[in-house]
């Protein structure tokens, strides 16, 4: 069975769909909180791991833990581990890669669609932001996605990082707009206006997290994982 470490930063971001993509593929996950210090593992006794999303910032000036999360996904690359990074955990792989992590004037917070470069792999969407803080590319890096915000998605070599949240489920949104509701009014927008977004586009990017966890997969090498359904 192939292994992959979560590396999870609050109780109300967790795997997900990303769990329930994983347990379809036979995949076991771990799952490390890392924001309570947890126990980080060996990055060469894994076969992936997934670093999600957090309401800390990796621009600088955040707790401890996101220094500790930035230097192990540096040794995580070191050792050719492949890294899936979501939103927080994009911007710390690619602060760990050598690129910027920057504030944004004005929050992404609702249903978005990308341009993409890869549409097999990285859809247009619909999916969902929810973020302050965005990154520049790495050195090496191959931009994926954008939109009017900057970067949204690029790999580097067995690495995918996405600005987005393919994971989220209509649970985990409403679970975000009751934690972080004045993000929303930063965003311009309202509960109610994405509470109906939610309800409309849930399915269709359940389907669109699918085909991005498979082309990770693929990219991370488990091939056999990946060509299952």
């Amino acid at each position: 069975m192939a292994h992959g470490i979560v590396l999870q930063t609050q109780a109300d971001a967790p795997a997900g769909l990303l769990a329930d993509w994983a347990a379809r593929r036979g995949i076991g996950l771990e799952t490390v909180r890392v924001n309570e210090h947890g126990a980080y593992p060996d990055p060469r006794d894994p076969d992936f791991v997934v670093a999600l999303g957090s309401g800390a910032t990796a621009a600088g000036g955040g707790p401890d833990w996101v220094d500790e999360e930035i230097e192990w996904l540096r040794e995580a690359d070191a050792v050719a581990l492949p890294v899936l990074g979501i939103c927080f955990g994009a911007q710390a792989l690619a602060a760990a890669l050598g690129g910027c992590v920057r504030r944004l004037a004005t929050p992404e917070v609702g249903w978005i669609t990308v341009e993409t470069n890869d549409a097999d792999r990285i859809p247009a969407g619909p999916w969902l932001a929810w973020h302050e803080d965005h990154f520049t590319l790495p050195p090496l890096a191959y931009e994926l996605a954008s939109n009017a915000f900057g970067v949204q998605a690029f790999c580097h070599c067995r690495h995918l990082a996405v600005q987005f949240h393919p994971e989220v489920t209509p649970a985990i949104v409403r679970d975000w707009t009751v934690n972080d509701h004045g993000d929303l009014d930063r965003a311009g927008t309202t509960l109610e206006a994405l509470e109906q977004a939610t309800r409309r586009h849930a399915a269709a990017a359940a389907r669109a997290a699918d085909r991005l966890f498979d082309g990770f997969a693929a990219r991370a090498g488990l091939v056999a994982v990946a060509s299952r359904v």
